[in-house]
């Protein structure tokens, strides 16, 4: 009987799926416009008090951190859970003298699907996008409703599943939320009828797994 030959070799089995998870925090810093919001806003601003502090009494700047856990079934894509926080915050001045503060937050359980753009290099690209369910407040106004967005951006990762590392991305929100409850307010003040979290923020990215 001859030889067997390399070729006559069976097959190696297939590798199997090796499936992995990462914790990741993110920090955002963008810019919304909260229409509503800082109309009412300018409206609690001193007469006498000079059109530019009004014009600087309203929000403009939102702030975001969240954190994740996410799994991945293959190497370029996740499902990832995530628990995120938005505020905005201001200090005017207030009737009568002294100072008016007010914030403006949101706490939102959400879900993101990750698809990474695999290079073989250091870095490498990534699309998430994720809807949230939004509970939100301003003093004695609150609001809920569910909020989508879309991430796209670049990290350095490293490690077996290149689940580690960090990253950044431009954040695309729209998230315009109904007012449920409200406080009675003084004849001739703006209504606030949506507390709106619509955005375009900068976030950065630190990821840990195993």
């Amino acid at each position: 009987m001859p030889p067997s030959s390399p070729d006559d070799a069976p097959p190696p089995p297939d590798e199997p799926i090796e499936r992995h998870f990462a914790f990741k925090a993110n920090y955002g810093i963008g810019f919304f416009w909260p229409s509503d919001v800082n109309a009412y806003l300018k409206s609690r601003v001193p007469q006498d008090s000079g059109s530019l502090v009004r014009d600087l009494s309203t929000m403009y700047l939102l702030f975001s951190a969240d954190v994740s856990v996410a799994y991945f079934p293959t190497e370029v894509f996740g499902i990832r859970p995530n628990l995120l926080y938005l505020f905005s915050y201001k200090a005017n001045p207030a009737q009568g003298g002294g100072t008016d503060f007010f914030w403006l937050h949101s706490l939102a359980p959400g879900l993101s699907l990750d698809f990474v753009l695999e290079t073989h290099k250091l870095a490498r690209f990534f699309a998430s996008p994720g809807v949230s369910y939004q509970f939100a407040w301003l003093g004695d106004y609150s609001a809920h409703g569910l909020g989508l967005e879309l991430a796209l951006g670049t990290e350095l990762s490293f490690g077996r599943h290149r689940n580690k590392g960090a990253s950044i991305a431009l954040v695309l929100r729209r998230a315009s939320l109904g007012i449920d409850s409200r406080p009675r307010e003084p004849l001739g003040t703006p209504t606030i009828d949506n507390l709106d979290f619509s955005s375009i923020m900068v976030r950065l990215g630190f990821q840990y797994g195993s």
